[in-house]
């Protein structure tokens, strides 16, 4: 289709240390579809060295509250090339598209991009990162429909992925899985043998779901280099699988177990509280996670049960006690510093915030 065909890839901010990966795939779709065509990756406002004319410009978009740099990006590029089509698509672009400041050369695309969706990654364009493992999916989608998640938005089916193993690029060290929602997979026990036979430290970054993982999946899974482990501790009723995962995962496997806390959506601090108590009692790692609705333009917005307070209280407790936000597994220093009942964690909480506007003060 012409050899002189030059396409940029814009990452508006890099805040992960994995490039995009939906416009890894598109470069790996453009150069099948554009034989000899030029391809160039940007993050933020610039202009490579060497294009001249692009043909098209895809941009992406990670969080919604980042939608700014998003509409910067599309401003830029639409003064910097008027006669270049700009393709704008991504995870905030589609949770939320009445925000950007659409031009007459501008497409907006909501959701995955199926054209691309079965390309392999195209591991030249990293956008400057120097990348040590494969990334890839086994399956989109999932069935559990939670309330805090935009998944069903943006992957409303499940379907599963047959070729995903073209993705891995065996001269990298590692394998990362993105996969919301492994174990529900009907090609669950194939996909395991052949994670395995790549021989290589397989790390399901999104978790793996603990009320669905049983002696059966902890066999298969053991067959692959899992590590670390990774569940979710969303609610308190979630406890008993959690645990009986947990006693699973150290029968079959010497691997690190790390458990995702959800908080500030539904829950109270004494509710959070409760969850990273049971896991630092069981010797694992506890990495919270707050929740900000998509709406969230603010750094600190409370759930129903919190205040800005206590949030902002345990926001710093971890960055102050916690090397990257983990809360780890020696039971006297969380006792120290979280206390030892949930009406004690509030207190602590409050003193955290009121110690740090002191030193602010001064």
């Amino acid at each position: 289709m012409g050899f002189n065909y030059e396409f940029l890839l814009v990452e508006p901010i890099a805040k992960t240390p994995y490039p995009p990966l939906g416009l890894m795939k598109i470069s790996s779709m453009l150069k099948d579809k554009y034989k000899g065509c030029s391809v160039y990756t940007q993050i933020g406002i610039g202009r490579p060295e060497g294009l001249n004319n692009p043909f098209q410009i895809w941009i992406t978009s990670l969080f919604t509250w980042d939608n700014k740099h998003v509409i910067e990006c599309i401003k830029f590029y639409s003064r910097t090339y008027p006669k270049s089509e700009i393709r704008v698509g991504g995870i905030g672009v589609s949770l939320i598209e009445d925000e950007l400041e659409i031009g007459s050369n501008v497409n907006i695309h909501k959701g995955l991009y199926l054209d691309a969706e079965f390309y392999s990654p195209d591991y030249t364009a990293t956008f400057g990162r120097k990348l040590n493992t494969s990334i890839s999916l086994t399956s989109r989608g999932c069935k559990r429909g939670c309330g805090f998640c935009s998944v069903g938005s943006l992957e409303p089916k499940f379907f599963v992925r047959d070729n995903w193993e073209k993705d891995i690029n065996t001269d990298l060290r590692y394998i990362t899985m993105w996969d919301n929602n492994f174990l529900q997979s009907p090609n669950f026990e194939k996909d395991c043998l052949s994670l395995a036979s790549f021989n290589k430290t397989v790390d399901f970054n999104q978790g793996i779901d603990a009320r669905l993982y049983d002696t059966y999946k902890a066999e298969l899974l053991s067959k692959i280099k899992l590590n670390p482990i990774r569940f979710a501790f969303d609610k308190v009723e979630h406890e008993k699988p959690l645990i009986d995962a947990i006693s699973l995962v150290r029968k079959h496997s010497n691997a690190e177990i790390r458990v995702y806390v959800l908080y500030n959506f539904d829950d109270s601090p004494e509710e959070l509280y409760y969850r990273i108590n049971v896991l630092n009692k069981e010797g694992v790692l506890a990495f919270p996670m707050r929740y900000r609705s998509p709406l969230d333009k603010g750094t600190l917005m409370p759930g129903p049960k919190w205040n800005k307070f206590v949030l902002r209280g345990f926001n710093l407790s971890l960055l102050f006690y916690y090397k990257k936000g983990l809360i780890k597994k020696s039971r006297d220093a969380f006792v120290k510093i979280y206390g030892n009942s949930e009406s004690e964690f509030v207190e602590k909480l409050y003193s955290i915030y009121r110690y740090d506007k002191s030193i602010k003060r001064k």
